[in-house]
C-alpha cells in the first residue's frame, strides 16, 4: 500500500494520516480500532449536516509498518472534494480539532499539490522550503501546525534530520520535541486564518432554492439533505446507455411532483444549473416556458429526479446485497454504543420514527467512513425509501408556506465586482498615475540589477543562501549528505567565473549602451587602425565580433526600439553608413534610457494580455505590483 509515499494524485482529493502513541508490546489492532471509534465519534458529532461535495472522510487501519515506507501503524483515509476545495479545508478543521481532544495524535495531510497547508503561508515559510524539501515535515499536533526544520548545516549536531525523514522518525520528533518543531506565528496564523474562515462560511456557502420533484425525492431530501450530493453526481455523469432508464421513471414517476424546499452548496447548485438538458415529453416531464417564475424550480426538480432514479436503478441491479447487515459487524457495534453513549438518539424509543431516521444516518456514515466496499458502500435510495413517508397530499398542503428562494445573482460575477474580490483577496488598492511609476520604475530597476541563479532571482531582504550544501535538497539515497556537500564544493572549485565582467555585459545589453571595451575595434582599415600585439587568433574573434555588432547597431537604429516619445520625441532615424562613417555614427549614438523605455514596453505588453497570465504580469507579481498600479500608469502620451 502507497499511504506513506510522496505520490502525486491526479485527482482532486485530499490524503490523510492520523498517528496514534501506541506503545510497545500493546495490541495494535485493539488499539486502532478504539482509536478510529473516537474519531467516527467526533467526527459524526461535528459534521452531522455537513454536506459533501463527493466523499465524506472514510478511515482504514493500517495495522503494521507497510512496504512503502518504515511508519508507525496508523489511520489512512482519501477523501475526493472534486471542485469543492472548501470540503478539503473542512476536513482540516475537523482532523486539527480532533487533535485538541487527542493531544497525542500526530497528523499528516496533503492532496495533490502537496503539503499544502504552506501555501496559505508561503510569504513566511523558511528559505529552504520547498515542494522537494518539505516531504514528511509537516504535521498536525495538538492543534497547531508543526515543521521539521532542517539542520543550518550537514555538521550540525541536531536531533532535526537533514534529508527527507521516514514518517517513523517524524512522528517520534513531532511528538517527542514539539517545542522544537511546532511552526511560528507568522505561519500559524494564516493556516488558522482559512480554516476558521471555511467554517464561518459553511452557511453562506449554501443555496435554498423550492424545487418540482416527485414526492418520493421530496421526502428523502426532507429526512437526509446530505443525498443531493450524490443525486446531482448521478445526472452530470450519465451517459447514453442509461436513457432507457430515465424514460421509465420506475421509481419516481414525474406525476407525484410536489413542491418542496431543497439546501445545496452553492457549487452543487452551480453544477446542476448550467447542466442543460431536454426532456423526452412523452416520459410526463413538462416545463413552464423560458422566463415563467416556476422555469428554474421545474427544471431543477427535473434533473434530481433523474439523479435519484440512476441511483435507484443502480441499486435494484444487486437486489440480493439490499439487506446488507452491520449486526455482526464488531466495528459497528462499538461505534453504536459510543454513540449512545454521547447522547446521539436523544432518549427516542427503539423503533420510533425519529430513532429510526437518527439510525439510517448513523449508518449511513458508517458505511461511508469506514470503506465498505461493494454495493453496501453506495447510497442505499430504495432502502431508505421505507423509512420516509412520501405523502403527496402533506406536501401540497405546505407548498404555500416554502420560503422564497435565495438569491441566486452570484452566478453572475461582472468586472468590478472581480476587481473588488480581487481587492479583498490580495490589498489591491488603487494610486494616482505619478505614485504608480514613482513605484514601478525604482522597483524595475532594482530588478534588472539583481542577480540570479536557476532557482530564480536574490529575494530583495537579502542574499541567497549558498545552494552548495546538499541538505537543501533530498540527499541520494546512495550517498552520504557529508559526501555531497564535499562533491557540491570540488565541483564549485572547478568553474571560473567573473561576476563583474557578466554583471557588465548583461547591463551593457539591457542599457542598449556601447560596451566599455573594445568598442573602436578595427572596423575598416581606412579609418581605424587594428592591435597589431593582438594574436592572429584574437583579431579573427575581434573582427567577428565587430562585424557582428556593427550588423546589429544597424538593425536596431532602423527600428523603433532606440526611441522614447518621453525622453527625445523629436529624435530623427539614423543609419550607419559603411567603412569610415561608421566612427562618426557611433560618436553621435545616444544611449537610450531604460526607464521609460522599458516601462512603455512592459505596459503594452501587460495590456495586449488583457488580464491574462504572461511575461509582463509574471514580472510585475515578483516586483509585488498590483493591478490598480498599473493600471494607473497606463497613462497615454501624446
Amino acid at each position: 500500500m502507497a499511504q506513506t509515499s510522496s505520490h502525486v494524485q491526479l485527482d482532486e482529493s485530499v490524503e490523510y494520516w492520523l498517528f496514534p502513541n501506541i506503545s510497545e508490546g500493546e495490541d495494535e489492532l485493539e488499539k486502532l480500532e478504539a482509536f478510529r471509534t473516537r474519531c467516527f465519534t467526533f467526527i459524526h458529532d461535528q459534521s452531522r449536516n455537513y454536506i459533501w461535495h463527493e466523499d465524506s472522510i472514510n478511515l482504514n487501519i493500517i495495522p503494521n509498518r507497510t512496504a512503502a515506507g518504515d511508519s508507525p501503524p496508523h489511520l489512512y483515509g482519501k477523501t475526493r472534494f472534486g471542485c469543492n476545495v472548501e470540503d478539503e479545508w473542512f476536513i482540516v478543521h475537523l482532523l486539527r480539532s480532533f487533535s485538541v481532544t487527542e493531544n497525542d495524535v500526530v497528523i499528516r495531510i496533503v492532496d495533490s499539490d502537496g503539503e499544502f497547508l504552506l501555501v496559505e503561508a508561503a510569504d513566511s515559510l523558511p528559505r529552504w522550503a520547498n515542494p522537494e524539501t518539505c516531504i514528511n515535515r509537516v504535521f498536525i499536533h495538538g492543534g497547531q501546525v508543526h515543521i521539521i526544520s532542517i539542520a543550518d548545516r550537514p555538521s550540525s549536531i541536531t536531533p532535526l534530520p537533514s534529508g527527507q525523514p521516514s514518517l517513523m522518525d517524524a512522528v517520534h520528533i513531532v511528538r517527542s520535541m514539539p517545542h522544537l518543531t511546532i511552526a511560528p506565528a507568522p505561519i500559524q496564523e494564516p493556516i488558522h486564518q482559512r480554516i476558521d474562515k471555511c467554517v464561518s462560511q459553511i452557511d453562506s456557502s449554501l443555496h435554498r432554492c423550492n424545487v418540482f420533484v416527485p414526492a418520493g425525492v421530496a421526502a428523502l431530501l426532507q429526512s437526509y439533505p446530505a443525498l443531493v450530493a450524490p443525486a446531482i453526481h448521478a445526472f452530470c455523469q450519465r451517459d447514453a446507455s442509461q436513457l432507457q432508464v430515465i424514460r421509465a421513471m420506475r421509481f419516481f414517476p414525474p406525476e407525484t411532483r410536489v413542491w418542496t424546499s431543497v439546501t445545496f452548496t452553492k457549487c452543487l447548485y452551480a453544477m446542476l444549473v448550467h447542466r442543460n438538458y431536454q426532456p423526452d415529453h412523452r416520459t410526463g416531464w413538462s416545463l413552464p416556458p423560458i422566463g415563467d417564475s416556476k422555469r428554474t424550480g421545474s427544471d431543477l426538480g427535473m434533473k434530481l429526479a433523474i439523479g435519484f432514479e440512476l441511483l435507484a436503478n443502480e441499486e435494484s441491479l444487486h437486489q440480493k446485497d439490499d439487506d446488507y447487515s452491520l449486526d455482526m459487524d464488531s466495528r459497528w457495534n462499538r461505534f453504536l454504543n459510543t454513540l449512545k453513549e454521547k447522547g446521539f438518539f436523544q432518549d427516542f424509543l427503539d423503533g420510533s420514527k425519529p430513532h429510526n431516521e437518527l439510525m439510517e444516518k448513523a449508518r449511513e456514515f458508517y458505511i461511508n467512513s469506514v470503506g465498505v466496499e461493494g454495493p453496501a458502500k453506495k447510497p442505499v435510495i430504495l432502502r431508505l425509501m421505507q423509512s420516509v413517508c412520501a405523502d403527496v397530499e402533506k406536501f401540497k398542503k405546505v407548498e404555500s408556506h416554502l420560503p422564497a428562494d435565495d438569491d441566486d445573482s452570484w452566478l453572475s460575477v461582472d468586472p468590478a465586482t472581480l476587481d473588488q474580490i480581487l481587492g479583498d483577496k490580495f490589498g489591491l488598492l488603487g494610486v494616482d498615475d505619478d505614485e504608480a511609476k514613482a513605484d514601478i520604475l525604482p522597483k524595475l530597476e532594482t530588478f534588472l540589477n539583481r542577480t540570479s541563479d536557476y532557482e530564480g532571482l536574490t529575494p530583495a531582504n537579502g542574499r541567497k543562501k549558498s545552494r552548495k550544501l546538499s541538505h537543501l535538497a533530498p540527499p541520494s539515497r546512495k550517498t552520504s549528505t557529508l559526501s555531497n556537500a564535499s562533491d557540491a564544493s570540488q565541483l564549485s572549485t572547478n568553474i571560473g567565473f567573473d561576476p563583474d565582467s557578466f554583471a557588465s555585459a548583461m547591463q551593457g545589453i539591457l542599457d542598449f549602451a556601447l560596451p566599455e571595451d573594445n568598442w573602436d575595434l578595427e572596423s575598416n582599415s581606412s579609418c581605424l587602425s587594428s592591435y597589431s600585439e593582438e594574436e592572429e587568433g584574437d583579431e579573427l574573434v575581434d573582427k567577428e565580433m565587430n562585424k557582428y555588432m556593427q550588423t546589429m547597431d544597424q538593425e536596431l537604429l532602423t527600428t523603433d526600439v532606440h526611441r522614447t516619445s518621453v525622453d527625445n520625441p523629436t529624435r530623427k532615424e539614423s543609419v550607419m553608413s559603411e567603412g569610415c562613417e561608421s566612427f562618426s555614427d557611433v560618436e553621435n549614438f545616444q544611449p537610450v534610457k531604460i526607464d521609460s523605455a522599458a516601462l512603455e514596453s512592459l505596459l503594452a505588453s501587460y495590456t495586449m494580455q488583457r488580464g491574462g497570465p504572461g511575461p509582463a504580469s509574471i514580472l510585475l507579481n515578483q516586483l509585488n505590483l498590483s493591478r490598480s498600479q498599473v493600471s494607473a500608469s497606463k497613462k497615454p502620451t501624446d
